[in-house]
């Protein structure tokens, strides 16, 4: 697998698609901002650009590489589309309905082997689920027409701070 951290986007190709994402929605300016000579970070040019537009053409770029049926995707697929979705929500961009519904079920059914990185994953995991929550509830609750599989978080619940 070509990951290099424990953060969903710390993957190939959710690095690509955010990539492609950055490129296609702001072209020349992200180029510029990510030139060595601009004193920006990485970081700091991702805050400054992520918008609607970055998460939508970050996700068209994973649906060309791996089709338009989700069923068909394969765990390193539904990895990388994860970690587009929280990297999004990081940046403070709002996320709902089906994108959000998708990477929350994703998550949760995560099922790739981390070998030396388990733990530190699955701490990650969780983090990454209550900032998935955190967005549904500001998101609102699905419109009555959807079933939503994301667990609305409950003060009991243990994995909250």
């Amino acid at each position: 697998m070509g990951y290099w951290g424990v953060r969903s986007y710390e993957h190939d190709d959710a690095h690509d698609a955010l990539d492609a994402g950055f490129e296609a929605a702001w072209g020349a300016e992200y180029e510029r901002l990510m030139d060595d000579r601009n004193p920006l970070t990485f970081e700091q040019v991702q805050q400054r650009l992520a918008n609607r537009q970055t998460l939508e053409a970050a996700l068209a770029w994973l649906t060309g590489q791996f089709g338009d049926d989700f069923e068909t995707w394969d765990d390193e697929a539904r990895l990388a589309y994860v970690g587009v979705v929280v990297r999004h929500v990081e940046l403070g961009v709002p996320v709902a309905g089906p994108m959000l519904e998708r990477a929350c079920a994703w998550l949760d059914a995560e099922t790739l082997d981390w070998e030396r990185d388990q733990t530190r994953r699955d701490l990650r995991r969780r983090h990454e689920r209550r900032l998935l929550n955190d967005a549904q509830t500001a998101s609102g609750p699905p419109a009555a027409s959807q079933t939503s599989p994301i667990k609305q978080p409950q003060p009991s619940d243990p994995n909250r701070p």
